[in-house]
């Protein structure tokens, strides 16, 4: 019985396709009930539709296949909602040579309701299709009978491109600057655009793709790939996922191609998608092959220069001359996630490198001077942007320059003492470049103070009109001040003497008024030169004179 069932199936095909050449194309209008057709088992009897209509149909015992034909003007989604009365039931969609491009399969019923509603949105191309609606269980071909109403709908996509442009030779010519709107089919397998730049720049790609998972992949003019992106899975909650793309490229012409395959087992995904594009120059110095030291390019000393790694340009070299021995300074700003420097002598031994000089993120840049002792004569200087431990490339652009060594480009190689402080200056650690001789000061400590003076009342005294006054010395003072007052507060009527010389210790003060009392002080002064500090005032020592 199920061979049977094979053989009938396989029969109705092949005498729809024999017949589908001479059948005309009529529409019904849309958004009409299409009523159950008496023979529409084979693709030539097919009932002609619009998306928009509502197909009513059964299968029955001696009806196994309800087929229907449509034509699409554009690319786009058709929907259909099917609600159908049979324990199981299958929809296929074919293309005009029979080829069987979508199915759904044994979808049973709710046996406690008697129906079963599921909603498909297929992505197709623009042409004429066939669907068929059955009521086989396609794993062991049991069949069922049943009632069925499915409402179609279509929704164009507004596709910018042309099919075929499966292939390179097919691919629709853009222009950097323009709105992309495609779309993957499930009878549509990849979109491809071929660009031209005439500069050497970024182009930018702004991709919305409201397919589940989609891949670009970018070739160059031979047909190699130069860059893919794979793999990028929707917001699921959202419907869709956005990505921006800086490709760095070297002028030429480009392929791009957009897809809906998970690579990992190339299940695909269908549905529409809108990339912007865009493009800004690097400006860049030179063009064209330097990737090897034969088509180094010339440079000159104190001079800027712009350069760019590309995803299809790994290395730029260059070549200067060195007329003394001296140090270099490579002043170098990198708009690259991480770049290397390597400098060769002129018989392309490496003689110097730096490598994995990775970019603040925040900024998008890194600005470094790399100082580089060289003896006089040629040298080739190769920038790239590996990732040496394990060989990971960056793109993007960059700023250079090669010079003599000054404080301005030297990347300082400090050596420190430390300084004392004085009674004049801060104590301070002194940093000296041993390179270009840049000097700079830290770690600063306070400066040295004068101990306070202190009046020595064993040995003081008075006199008539007189006070003989002693003190205490102080290491380091250049000498002393006194300052005496008939008021306590020292406000007012305050007279000063100085006593110079760290080793004096006493002093009389004379021409005073008898029977006074007399309010004293004294602290001790340090000199150099013009500059003069002072410690603290002693504590007030009240003499009376007699």
């Amino acid at each position: 019985m199920r061979k049977g069932k094979r053989f009938f199936k396989a029969f109705v095909l092949a005498a729809a396709f024999c017949a589908m050449s001479t059948v005309p194309y009529t529409s019904h209008a849309s958004a009409v009930d299409v009523p159950r057709a008496a023979s529409d088992n084979t693709f030539a009897t097919a009932s002609r539709i619009n998306m928009g209509d509502t197909l009513n149909g059964s299968i029955t015992e001696t009806k196994d296949y309800n087929n229907y034909q449509f034509q699409l003007d554009s690319a786009g989604c058709i929907t259909l909602n099917m609600t159908a009365y049979m324990r199981y039931y299958c929809i296929r969609i074919y293309e005009t040579d029979g080829t069987e491009i979508w199915y759904t399969d044994s979808n049973e019923w709710n046996e406690t309701v008697g129906y079963r509603r599921d909603e498909y949105n297929i992505y197709l191309e623009k042409g004429t299709y066939y669907i068929q609606i059955n009521g086989y269980r396609r794993e062991d071909y049991d069949k069922v009978t049943g009632e069925y109403t499915c409402r179609t709908s279509f929704t164009s996509s507004g596709v910018t491109n042309r099919e075929d442009d499966n292939s390179f030779a097919d691919a629709n010519n853009i222009t950097i600057g323009d709105k992309i709107v495609g779309q993957i089919s499930v009878n549509d397998d990849f979109d491809t655009y071929k660009f031209t730049l005439s500069q050497v720049g970024c182009v930018k790609l702004e991709m919305t793709s409201y397919m589940k998972y989609y891949g670009i992949k970018l070739f160059n003019s031979d047909g190699e790939q130069v860059w893919y992106s794979n793999q990028n899975e929707w917001n699921e909650t959202v419907g869709y996922r956005s990505d921006t793309y800086d490709l760095y490229l070297e002028k030429g012409t480009y392929y791009l191609q957009v897809d809906g395959y998970r690579v990992y087992d190339w299940d695909k995904a269908t549905g529409r998608y809108v990339c912007n594009t865009s493009f800004t120059a690097s400006g860049v110095s030179f063009d064209g092959d330097d990737n090897d030291f034969r088509t180094a390019k010339q440079i000159s000393w104190n001079k800027t220069y712009v350069g760019q790694i590309s995803e299809n340009d790994d290395f730029d070299n260059y070549i200067f001359n060195v007329s003394k021995d001296q140090t270099v300074a490579i002043d170098i700003t990198s708009y690259m996630q991480y770049y290397s420097i390597q400098i060769f002598d002129a018989n392309g031994k490496e003689i110097w490198d730096t490598h994995y000089n990775e970019w603040n993120s925040n900024v998008g840049y890194r600005k470094d001077s790399q100082n580089v002792v060289l003896s006089a004569g040629k040298y080739y200087l190769q920038i790239n942007g590996y990732r040496v431990y394990d060989w990971d490339k960056s793109t993007g652009k960059y700023v250079f320059s090669v010079s003599s060594l000054s404080q301005a480009n030297c990347n300082h190689d400090y050596s420190s003492k430390w300084v004392d402080a004085t009674y004049f200056e801060k104590g301070y650690r002194l940093y000296t470049c041993e390179k270009c001789g840049k000097k700079y000061k830290d770690d600063y400590v306070a400066k040295r103070q004068l101990d306070q003076g202190s009046i020595s009342s064993w040995y003081s005294s008075s006199g008539k009109g007189k006070i003989y006054l002693r003190w205490y010395t102080i290491s380091d003072a250049s000498g002393y001040q006194i300052r005496y007052c008939k008021k306590k507060s020292m406000k007012s009527g305050v007279k000063v003497m100085t006593v110079k010389g760290q080793r004096k210790y006493k002093k009389t003060i004379s021409k005073l008024s008898r029977r006074k009392r007399y309010y004293v002080q004294v602290r001790a002064y340090k000199k150099s030169g013009k500059k003069t500090v002072y410690g603290k005032w002693s504590q007030k020592y009240m003499l009376k004179t007699k």
